[in-house]
């Protein structure tokens, strides 16, 4: 048996690695080192795009909530927390509400209106009892004069009041262009006292704010804007600085950093609406004061545990207030200071009405 050999196949032979020259390597090099750069310089141009856009976004939609007061205000200040009171605190204010809801629908609401200095047409709501005593009521951001006034039954029952409840300029049925936190307002609460002592007669007047109400009352005293019939005033939770609110309250409430988003928005009310957030500051409105130091006594209330407009920030304004002033702490949220302290704002009133009312 004959055995037939196969071929063995040879084997191939070991490449030699090309050698890669300096240039060359150099070159490679450099297409790895601009790819990167290409990679990273189009991620960070996407990414500030996008936070472009965000900020852009932002920054119109707080414009247009709070500024202009469009449709969305009212959900934008549902997101603010602190304004809700617990079930306990509502339980206190319930009597007030009872009682201010008799009072209220006992008597006959007029519907008013006057021409403020600007020309804008502001709407309000008049309870005349004949009086020769008129309190003015100026609320909160996003409140009208259709808000309900706990304190306006005693009020009344101590001086025989008429009431005049506002409605701030873009709010209710006041017109006007922007909302201005007090800068334009306080102009529009000296229009209210002239339009009340033409239809009414002569007047003693009582002021009441809350929030930018309250600023809006001691800007426009701290600007001698004022009349002397003006008996006093109660300061309900001012704030010191618009700018220092939205920087502290911003993650709070909109759950976005203030930077970069205040910066944007502050441009954006500057440029578009004309003022600056800076000069919402009421303590360098009262150094800066050409009037001096204002006549008008305050009381100021402020709420223990406001989480909305915080007890530090109307302290600032105590502190720079020059004029007779005394204050009231109580309360938990914000705006339960009479429903938790009433015996003692009442008997201040009482106080004030037999020493300035007259």
């Amino acid at each position: 048996m004959s055995k037939s050999k196969g071929k063995m196949k040879a084997s191939p032979s070991p490449r030699k690695k090309r050698k890669v020259s300096g240039a060359e390597r150099k070159a490679r090099q450099n297409v790895a080192r601009h790819s990167t750069i290409l990679f990273w310089s189009t991620a960070i141009v996407l990414v500030l795009l996008f936070v472009g856009r965000w900020v852009v976004a932002i920054a119109g939609g707080y414009f247009g909530s709070f500024v202009e007061v469009d449709a969305s205000a009212a959900t934008a200040v549902g997101n603010m927390k602190g304004l809700t009171p617990g079930a306990e605190e509502k339980a206190e204010l319930l009597p007030l509400q009872k009682e201010w809801d008799q009072f209220a629908s006992s008597r006959l609401r007029d519907e008013v209106t006057v021409t403020a200095e600007d020309g804008a047409l502001l709407h309000g709501y008049l309870y005349n009892e004949g009086a020769d005593v008129t309190v003015v009521v100026l609320p909160r951001f996003c409140q009208d004069g259709t808000a309900d006034f706990l304190p306006g039954v005693s009020l009344n029952a101590l001086t025989g009041c008429n009431l005049l409840l506002p409605d701030p300029r873009m709010h209710g049925g006041s017109g006007g262009t922007y909302f201005t936190y007090g800068l334009t307002e306080q102009y529009d609460i000296a229009a209210w006292l002239a339009w009340a002592e033409a239809t009414l007669g002569p007047q003693t007047f009582i002021l009441w704010g809350e929030g930018t109400g309250a600023n809006t009352i001691l800007m426009a005293a701290a600007n001698g804007l004022l009349p002397e019939n003006v008996a006093f005033a109660v300061a309900e939770s001012p704030y010191a600085s618009l700018h220092q609110l939205a920087k502290e309250s911003i993650w709070k409430w909109f759950g976005v950093p203030s930077f970069p988003f205040l910066g944007a928005i502050e441009l954006k009310i500057s440029s578009k609406a004309g003022f600056a957030v800076k000069d919402v500051d009421l303590p360098a409105i009262l150094e800066n004061s050409e009037a001096g130091t204002p006549a008008v006594p305050v009381l100021f209330l402020r709420s223990t545990y406001d989480s909305y407009i915080l007890p530090a920030w109307s302290a600032a304004v105590e502190d720079a207030w020059t004029g007779p002033a005394q204050t009231i702490d109580g309360g938990g949220s914000h705006g339960t200071v009479y429903a938790a302290e009433q015996a003692a704002v009442d008997a201040v009133l009482a106080d004030w009405w037999a020493t300035y009312g007259r």
